[in-house]
């Protein structure tokens, strides 16, 4: 799953601490994992997090993230999956919209998924 950023090495011992973390928060942070049975490892993931916002009556809005599919897996759908999934969990949570970042090559996949452009995304990076 390295293919979608640059990983840095967590050991156990903090792998369980955000695991408990992120358990915490209930279903407003999902992760979403697809495991090839056979070789027991991880072929697909994504997440959606859910924001609480003041605008809009005090809306939801949901955040994809981190949504990777191994090379090894490709055209089987299975990133369709991971969206849908998280998708339907935004609207069960009651956003009203389901926003994503994603770069410019990945834009034809996450159109043919429903979503569609809109504005810039910005970052700072404040930790390297």
């Amino acid at each position: 799953m390295q293919s979608c950023t640059r990983n840095g090495e967590s050991n156990y011992k903090e792998f369980e601490a955000r695991f408990r973390e992120i358990s915490t928060h209930g279903n407003d942070h999902l992760i979403c994992v697809i495991e090839d049975e056979d070789s027991e490892k991880i072929v697909a993931t994504g997440s959606v997090f859910i924001e609480k916002k003041f605008i809009r009556s005090c809306a939801n809005v949901g955040h994809i993230e981190d949504v990777v599919v191994d090379a090894s897996v490709r055209g089987l759908h299975l990133g369709k999956k991971i969206i849908d999934f998280l998708t339907k969990h935004a609207e069960s949570e009651g956003c009203y919209k389901v926003i994503l970042d994603c770069k410019e090559e990945n834009i034809p996949f996450y159109e043919k998924c429903g979503f569609k452009p809109k504005e810039v995304q910005m970052v700072m990076i404040v930790n390297s």
